[in-house]
């Protein structure tokens, strides 16, 4: 019976610490850096542009920078960029923007296709 008993315990807090790792809320997705411009999303991107597209105008900057690991809600949002951060269209598509932090430094977002 003490065996049995041993067991079950140990059964318990296995199910018990696996269910709370569960729960920390903590969204592996989330290490993505987004930004949301015009009601659209944008992910970090290792993509290159091409030797036809170049940087177009200034569109917005960033106005709130949510936790990493939460989900920018509104428009100029990110999740990685600070407050102030410049973002701009790239000439010839729709489908990238550039945002420019405080140094200087640039990065290229693609757009997120919408899920139907």
């Amino acid at each position: 019976m003490k065996r049995t008993l041993s067991f079950l315990s140990v059964v318990y807090l296995t199910v018990l610490t696996a269910c709370n790792q569960e729960s920390t809320g903590i969204n592996i997705e989330s290490s993505a850096i987004i930004v949301i411009v015009g009601n659209k999303e944008y992910n970090g991107t290792e993509d290159k542009l091409d030797q036809t597209q170049e940087i177009g105008d200034q569109i917005g900057t960033i106005e709130k920078k949510t936790k990493a690991t939460k989900m920018p809600a509104g428009n100029n949002q990110s999740n990685y960029f600070t407050v102030g951060s410049e973002i701009y269209s790239v000439k010839g598509t729709e489908d990238y923007i550039i945002v420019k932090d405080k140094d200087h430094k640039s990065q290229l977002m693609k757009k997120v296709a919408q899920k139907r």
